[in-house]
């Protein structure tokens, strides 16, 4: 479980900015710089996540892929003194933020939340003694966020290709909500089109807003090699529906959004670019199955009406859904972008009977989707 106290005053921050010019990329914590390389490409990390599969009795090459990733990071002087603060933490009752802040496209790829420990033999974002962020160096400013003392969530579905479960979503979410109607207002948007979520962010205000559908890979890379997606809505001959990313990012910085949870496979480059504009958001990556989505449900909402802080909380979601979902690493797909100086963004310090919301009963199914297997140029 969760490493201690969630009291966001107690996470100790240890940033690592990466930067780059040309073919030298740079590692550097507090006054600390050292050079870093690359250990693996695009292809080879999406391959590895695509041939993941529970009849593995290995944890190969997941765990393969973390240790290459940990001792590309950590081999070094950030290294030793990341776990210095760890064990200074560890010693004051208190937990560590490894917080990895870059612009770099050509590193999005790079699983950070696949760090595998070998020494204590775990993942680190699974085993509670960290919780790892992503952070934008060009995202939303980190100015102080009042607390909140109810949250207004819009939950907007789109299930195009009916095989979804979208539903489901939507069950645990009013289940969600009527559990704590005093701190929980909950605005839903079925079959969204482009125009309906636009009338929506326009005109209301929201603290976060959900999106059970999927996400589509577009054809093209951006001219800094970075992939590029959009959410899949509902659409006609004459409306195009897939919507993008930046005007949505946009839309949702305006209605004042705090969070953006991406219940969809293949939306991972849209959180990356949902970070420019608001302080949090989730995303997926690559193809992803349905129970993933509803255990992400299913356990992130209580605990922000706890209030947990988010780093803390998205933790706690891919424990559970490594717990739920054993041998299949749907967990690490789990992507997180964190713009504020810490994660109790929401809810301020009173809070709500903590209600809960349970997944119906049913069988686990994968997402069909053409992009489950991409090659890169």
């Amino acid at each position: 479980m969760i490493y201690r106290s969630p009291r966001a005053d107690q996470i100790d921050d240890f940033r690592i900015s990466i930067t780059g010019s040309g073919d030298q990329v740079t590692l550097q914590a507090g006054d600390t710089r050292e050079p870093f390389v690359i250990p693996f490409e695009r292809d080879q990390v999406e391959r590895a996540l695509g041939d993941y599969s529970p009849s593995r009795i290995s944890t190969d090459p997941l765990t393969s892929f973390g240790s290459t990733l940990f001792s590309s990071l950590f081999s070094g002087k950030v290294g030793r003194q990341m776990w210095e603060q760890l064990a200074d933490a560890e010693a004051g009752n208190r937990s560590v933020r490894l917080r990895i802040v870059t612009n770099l496209e050509r590193l999005q790829h790079l699983p950070w939340e696949l760090l595998f420990d070998p020494s204590r033999g775990d993942f680190i974002s699974l085993s509670g003694r960290l919780a790892l962020v992503r952070t934008r160096q060009d995202g939303v400013p980190d100015e102080p966020l009042p607390p909140l003392s109810q949250l207004r969530i819009l939950a907007a579905e789109a299930d195009v290709q009916g095989d979804m479960d979208t539903h489901m979503d939507l069950q645990i979410l009013r289940k969600f909500a009527g559990a704590n109607p005093s701190v929980v207002e909950l605005d839903v948007l079925e079959h969204a089109t482009p125009e309906a979520l636009r009338n929506k962010l326009a005109n209301n205000s929201y603290d976060i807003f959900h999106f059970a559908g999927t996400g589509e890979v577009l054809p093209n890379v951006s001219k800094r090699g970075g992939i590029r997606q959009a959410l899949r809505l509902w659409g006609s001959a004459s409306i195009d529906p897939l919507f993008n990313r930046h005007e949505l990012g946009v839309l949702l910085g305006k209605a004042g959004v705090r969070l953006a949870v991406l219940n969809a496979d293949h939306s991972d480059w849209i959180a990356r670019s949902l970070a420019r504009y608001i302080p949090s958001a989730i995303g997926f990556r690559e193809s992803i199955w349905t129970e993933g989505c509803l255990v992400l449900c299913e356990t992130l909402y209580p605990l922000l009406v706890a209030p947990t802080p988010l780093d803390l909380a998205v933790t706690a979601v891919r424990q559970a859904v490594n717990q739920r979902l054993p041998g299949t690493g749907q967990w690490c797909k789990i992507i997180f972008y964190l713009q504020t100086a810490n994660g109790l963004l929401l809810l301020g310090s009173k809070s709500a009977d903590g209600g809960s919301a349970s997944i119906p009963d049913r069988k686990s199914t994968r997402l069909n989707s053409s992009h489950a297997n991409i090659s890169y140029a």
